[in-house]
C-alpha cells in the first residue's frame, strides 16, 4: 500500500519560471520525468538543425495564454524507493509531496530534503522577484493539515474511553497474535467450545483428549499459544463425579495435607482419582466469546499493510456477536465489521446502521461462515440508496480469512488510486496517460525487481556455499 505526504509553498509560477525551476532541480540531481521525456521528443522533432530548448520555450509561451492548459502542470521525480511530485496549482500554491510504501526508508526526512531543494531552487531562479508583494516568509513551507476522517472521529467518539485504553493494552499483549492466528482453524474453535461445555458438565479428561483427537487439533500447540492450561482434576472414586480442578500438583499437596475429604463418599482426597487435565485459559475464553480473535486478525492485517496505529480505532463487541474497526487509508474511512458466523439479513441490517452512524466511505464485512444471498442483497440495496443520494459506498464482502487479506489489499489500492488521481490528475495530459496508474505500476515494478534481486543473491550464496 502507498502513502502520501505533502507540503506547499504559497507561490504561483508562470510556465517560464516552472521550466527554470525544473532545470535547476535537474542540476541538483532531481531528474524531472515529464520534462525529460518531452524534451527527448522535442529533440527528435527539432532534428540537427533545430534547437529543442527554443521549441520548448515556444510551447510554454503558448500555454501562458491558456492557464487551464499549462505546458508544465506538475512534475514527477522517481528517487529509488519513493516518488516525489510537484503540482503547480491555480490556487496560488506550489505543492511538493512524496509517495512511498512501507518499505521506503525515512520517507518524511526525504520529503524535508526535497522541499529544501525546491526552496533553494526557487531562490536561485529569483521566483519571488516576479511577485514583490509577497514577502520572504511566504516562501516558508505550509505542512499539509492532518485531520481525521469524519467516520474515524465519529466512531472514536462513540466508544467508551476506558475501553479504548484497555483495548490498546490488550492488542499489545504477548502471545495474542499467536493465539488469534491459531484460532483461525474452525476445529480449534470447536474444541475450545467443547472443552468449556465438558468442564461445566464434569466430563473426564479422557473424553477431552478423545475430542481433541477426533477433531485433529494439537493440544501442545494450543498450550504453547496460551489457549489451554494444564490442571489437576480430583474425582470421586465411587461415583466418578468431578470434585474440583487445581492449577498445579503443589495445590493438590496443600489440599491433601489439610486432610480434606470427599463431599460424596467422605474418603480422603488423597485416596480419590487424580488425573492430569486441560482447560481453556481466560485468554481463550475472552477471544472466543465475542469473536475478538477475528477482530485482532483483521487488525494485524490492516497494520501489516502499513496503516499507522494512530489511525485505527476498535470498538467493543455488540450483544449480537459482531465487532467493529475503523481505519483511515489515504483520507478514506474504512469500516470493518467482523463476525464469527454467517452473514445473515439481521447482521447486514445492523451493519447498515453502523455505516450511517459513522458515515464511512468503504465497508469491509468479514465473516467466518457463509454470506446468505438475502444478506448480500440488503447491503447492495443499501449501497445503491446511498449512491442515489450522492454518497458512494465501496463494499468488500469476505467469507473467511483465507482471501480476506487479498481483498482488503485490493480495496486499499483502490482508495490510494483515488487519492493519487485527485492529486496528480493535472499531470495526465502532460504524460499522455494516467499519472496515478504510472506511480502504482512503478512501485510494483520496483518491488518485483527488488524481490528478484534478493532471490538471485540468495541463490548465489547457496551455490557458493555448496561449492565449498
Amino acid at each position: 500500500m502507498l502513502f502520501i505526504r505533502s507540503n506547499s509553498f504559497p507561490l504561483s509560477l508562470p510556465d517560464g519560471e516552472r521550466l527554470r525551476l525544473l532545470k535547476t532541480l535537474a542540476a541538483r540531481g532531481l531528474n524531472p520525468l515529464v520534462r525529460s521525456t518531452r524534451y527527448k521528443l522535442l529533440q527528435s522533432l527539432a532534428g540537427q538543425r533545430g534547437d529543442a530548448s527554443q521549441l520548448e520555450a515556444e510551447c510554454a509561451s503558448l500555454g501562458a495564454s491558456a492557464p487551464e492548459r499549462a505546458f508544465t502542470p506538475g512534475e514527477l521525480f522517481c528517487a529509488g524507493d519513493c516518488v516525489f511530485y510537484l503540482t503547480f496549482g491555480g490556487d496560488g500554491a506550489l505543492g511538493a509531496g512524496v509517495i512511498y510504501d512501507i518499505e521506503t526508508a525515512e520517507p518524511l526526512p526525504k520529503l524535508e530534503r526535497f522541499c529544501r531543494d525546491v526552496r533553494e531552487a526557487l531562490g536561485e531562479i529569483g521566483a519571488a522577484a516576479t511577485q514583490p508583494e509577497r514577502s520572504t516568509e511566504l516562501m516558508l513551507l505550509q505542512p499539509e493539515a492532518s485531520t481525521l476522517p469524519t467516520a474515524l472521529s465519529r466512531f472514536m467518539a462513540l466508544q467508551p474511553a476506558d475501553f479504548m485504553r484497555a483495548e490498546a493494552a490488550f492488542r499489545g499483549g504477548r502471545g495474542l497474535a499467536r493465539a488469534s492466528e491459531l484460532m483461525e482453524g474452525r476445529a480449534v474453535r470447536a474444541f475450545l467450545r467443547s472443552a468449556q461445555e465438558m468442564r461445566r458438565e464434569g466430563f473426564t479428561p479422557r473424553r477431552l483428549f478423545a475430542e481433541a483427537a477426533s477433531l485433529g487439533v494439537s493440544i501442545e500447540r494450543m498450550m504453547e499459544a496460551g489457549l489451554l492450561e494444564s490442571e489437576v482434576r480430583v474425582s470421586c472414586r465411587k461415583s466418578g463425579h468431578a470434585l474440583f480442578d487445581l492449577p498445579s500438583p503443589d495445590s493438590l499437596a496443600a489440599v491433601t495435607i489439610s486432610k480434606a475429604k470427599c463431599s460424596l463418599c467422605a474418603a480422603p482426597v488423597a485416596d480419590e482419582v487424580i488425573e492430569q487435565t486441560i482447560n481453556p485459559t481466560r485468554l481463550a475464553v475472552s477471544l472466543l466469546e465475542d469473536g475478538r480473535w477475528l477482530t485482532n486478525r483483521i487488525y494485524k492485517i490492516v497494520r501489516a499493510l502499513g496503516v499507522p496505529e494512530s489511525e485505527i480505532a476498535t470498538g467493543p463487541a455488540s450483544p449480537h456477536g459482531e465487532s467493529y474497526l475503523v481505519a483511515n487509508v489515504c483520507g478514506n474511512s474504512f469500516l470493518f465489521v467482523t463476525r464469527d458466523g454467517d452473514m445473515t439479513p439481521a447482521f447486514c441490517r445492523r451493519v447498515a446502521e453502523m455505516v450511517e452512524e459513522t458515515d464511512a466511505s468503504h465497508l469491509v464485512a468479514v465473516v467466518t461462515g457463509a454470506a446468505e444471498d438475502e444478506g448480500r442483497m440488503r447491503l447492495y440495496e443499501f449501497a445503491w440508496r446511498r449512491a442515489r443520494d450522492g454518497r458512494d459506498l465501496g463494499m468488500t464482502l469476505a467469507e473467511g480469512l483465507g482471501a480476506a487479506r487479498a481483498q482488503i489489499e485490493a480495496a486499499f489500492e483502490m482508495a490510494v488510486r483515488r487519492e493519487l488521481t485527485r492529486r496528480l490528475f493535472g499531470l495526465d495530459a502532460a504524460l499522455g496517460f494516467s499519472a496515478a496508474g504510472f506511480v502504482l505500476g512503478w512501485f510494483r515494478l520496483m518491488r518485483a525487481s527488488d524481490a528478484a534481486r534478493q532471490s538471485a543473491d540468495v541463490q548465489a550464496r547457496v551455490t557458493v556455499g555448496s561449492g565449498r
